[in-house]
């Protein structure tokens, strides 16, 4: 190693935090970088211990000559990507309740079915019937400040519809925001639900339809495990997916499933009473000696992923 007189690597530093605080007071990058940066500042005192100790030294490398400050410069923000994901990582399972939207609605004698679509990000969501008798359709989202949920209800002729929407107006989060939500809709078992539909980007789904009238789901997460009770009257048609989870179905005992797989599925791991189901060389399940079936689903799941289907007796 040689030693040199001259290091570049405080005003290298310098100009580029001033770069990037000017363009971040500019509004050129989103609330949360200016909060790292007043978090990360504290690694401004190991950048100068390590310079302290190694001084200007250089090392050289492939040949050429480089300054060990530089070097521990370069390997420090590494390190510091590494930490910021490990924070976020850690702050990503948080469940919050900094924002809460609700919305409640009373069906009319005119509204005879309706129709519930969901679209959010990092939500857990449930749904579940209402108490009988009561025509009411109800939804409450519990979360991060960072996200913008809208719930619009529309009516088109005797069909009521509900549509549900996530949206991120920053496309970084703040770190003490992060974190997962929740969504809890209410149905009435009153009202025909004629389409349920709910897209979620990472949380589990958990579906009960057992006491009502569903016509069609379709329920899909990227990152989450899904539990259906399928209901126990009328015919039901659906899809359900899960790209990194496991499907768990509930059968009322007097309704016949058949159970698909969707193009580019895995075969499922299957769990399921011998006596009572087969599986078919294709991975399609089905109710055994049955030709009717009232509840027919098609899946999406990784190869080998668990599909459990329970009898409700």
């Amino acid at each position: 190693m040689t030693v040199t007189r001259r290091s570049v690597m405080w005003p290298v530093l310098i100009i580029a935090i001033g770069c990037v605080w000017l363009l971040h007071i500019a509004g050129a990058f989103p609330e949360a970088v200016g909060d790292l940066l007043l978090r990360s500042w504290p690694a401004l005192f190991l950048l100068f211990g390590l310079d302290v100790l190694f001084g200007r030294r250089r090392l050289r490398v492939l040949g050429r000559s480089i300054e060990i400050s530089l070097l521990a410069l370069a390997l420090l923000v590494i390190a510091l990507g590494g930490v910021i994901w490990l924070a976020y990582a850690n702050q990503a399972d948080e469940l919050r309740t900094d924002h809460v939207v609700s919305f409640e609605e009373f069906l009319s004698d005119e509204v005879q079915q309706v129709r519930v679509i969901v679209e959010v990000d990092r939500v857990g969501v449930s749904v579940d019937a209402g108490p009988g008798g009561e025509r009411t359709l109800a939804a409450e989202f519990a979360g991060s400040r960072e996200s913008d949920v809208s719930m619009d209800w529309s009516v088109e002729g005797d069909v009521g519809t509900l549509a549900i929407r996530e949206t991120h107006p920053s496309a970084i989060p703040k770190l003490e925001d992060y974190g997962r939500g929740s969504l809890a809709i209410t149905l009435s078992p009153d009202v025909i639900v004629q389409q349920l539909v709910v897209e979620s980007a990472q949380g589990d789904a958990v579906v009960d339809l057992l006491p009502l009238r569903v016509q069609q789901i379709d329920v899909s997460v990227e990152a989450g495990d899904l539990q259906i009770a399928l209901p126990e009257r009328d015919t039901l048609q659906g899809k359900l997916a899960t790209r990194d989870g496991a499907i768990e179905l509930t059968v009322p005992e007097q309704m016949a499933l058949i159970v698909g797989l969707q193009p580019g599925s895995g075969t499922p791991s299957y769990e399921y009473d011998r006596l009572r189901y087969d599986v078919l060389l294709d991975g399609e399940l089905k109710r055994s000696n049955t030709e009717a079936f009232q509840i027919s689903l098609d899946v999406w799941l990784k190869n080998g992923a668990p599909l459990t289907v329970i009898d409700q007796g």
